[in-house]
């Protein structure tokens, strides 16, 4: 609809339509009447409301035609007010109909970027199948139950590994003074936490990165670039706005992705394999793995 195409930056946009009258009486101090709603505005400085009884001055409002063919503007609660629910309709017509038209031309933009989109995505898949098979590799290197043990760690961001040590004297002497335990009370000499290694890169343990990667970046991505501009047109509002959501997250999807791979290029080097012995794996089943990270390092 031509209706739906009006767009009002300014209030000189609105003066210069042929149309257009800052002030107008209505029914029943005349008998114009309420015509239809043609596009919303939103202004910096307030504009008086055009209905000559009220004129209370507004910022957001909305361009309306009277039975009489003119043109007028007035705010969202003046048109309320005065109108009731012809005008509530009718603006709430408006707003859906440019609401659909921005997520149409949201997705539409999407697709014309498509090659450089696709290209990207590429790129992170190629990543996420090198990682995958390196993390495949390192299960069967440090077996479940380590990898659970550094799973856990992951999910609470915990990178700092650390070993218990016996306090020294002077540690001792305080720990007894502020705490419920004697030197001589059986339980042994007190011991503290010291770091002896650091784990980098867990976030691409943590992540949950195919369901991220390939289920909602690279599937949907490649449903949408076989996708016309008629088909987009002919979407029902709910799958719009669902793929107008989706469209709109992409872009920090695909930042949340590259810091994964990025995490993962972090993970996987030969000195930080070589920190999970710290978590009990052996020394000797990671050491292929171990030299091949070396090599390609």
């Amino acid at each position: 609809m031509n209706q739906e195409l009006v767009v009002i930056n300014t209030y000189e946009d609105l003066l210069a339509r042929p149309g257009f009258e800052p002030s107008l009486a209505f029914h029943p101090k005349a008998v114009r009447r309420f015509g239809s709603v043609l596009a919303p505005y939103r202004f910096l400085d307030r504009i008086p409301c055009g209905i000559e009884s009220c004129h209370t001055p507004h910022l957001n409002g909305y361009l309306i035609t009277t039975s009489d063919g003119h043109e007028t503007a007035i705010g969202s609660h003046c048109g309320k007010t005065h109108f009731g629910m012809s005008f509530t309709r009718e603006r709430q017509r408006v707003d859906q109909a440019i609401a659909r038209r921005r997520r149409i031309e949201s997705v539409m933009a999407m697709i014309e970027d498509m090659p450089r989109m696709i290209a990207t995505i590429e790129v992170l898949e190629s990543d996420y199948r090198e990682l995958q098979e390196k993390k495949v590799r390192l299960m069967g290197a440090i077996g479940t139950g380590i990898f659970a043990v550094l799973k856990q760690r992951a999910d609470r961001d915990n990178a700092v590994i650390e070993k218990e040590v016996a306090m020294t004297k002077t540690e001792a002497e305080a720990f007894f003074e502020t705490s419920n335990r004697k030197a001589n009370d059986g339980k042994g000499w007190p011991t503290k936490p010291v770091p002896v290694a650091s784990l980098d890169g867990l976030l691409f343990i943590k992540a949950r990165f195919k369901e991220m990667l390939v289920t909602n970046l690279i599937q949907p991505m490649r449903e949408l670039s076989k996708t016309c501009s008629t088909d987009i047109d002919a979407m029902s509002p709910r799958q719009l706005t669902v793929t107008a959501k989706w469209v709109g997250e992409v872009p920090q999807s695909i930042l949340k992705a590259q810091e994964i791979v990025a995490a993962g290029r972090r993970f996987f080097t030969a000195e930080n394999i070589e920190n999970l012995t710290h978590l009990g794996a052996s020394r000797s089943s990671m050491a292929m793995m171990i030299a091949d990270l070396d090599n390609d390092a």
